[in-house]
């Protein structure tokens, strides 16, 4: 179970991690993010980014809302 301490690190992560794409466009290569799985994951679970595979590679992409 996260404790209070962690919950808190990982939301830093995660908005830390939606920074960094917001000033990349709302995109950026998957190999060049240097944040963990589960930041990246959970951005994912919440319906804020997806992944999306370009042909060129896979990249972590802000989800447009409507």
């Amino acid at each position: 179970m996260p404790t209070k301490t962690s919950s808190k690190k990982s939301a830093d992560n995660s908005n830390a991690c939606l920074l960094f794409l917001k000033n990349r466009g709302g995109r950026a290569k998957l190999s060049q993010l240097n944040f963990s799985r589960g930041v990246i994951q959970a951005l994912i679970t919440q319906n804020i980014a997806k992944v999306r595979n370009t042909g060129t590679g896979y990249y972590l992409e802000l989800e447009k809302k409507q």
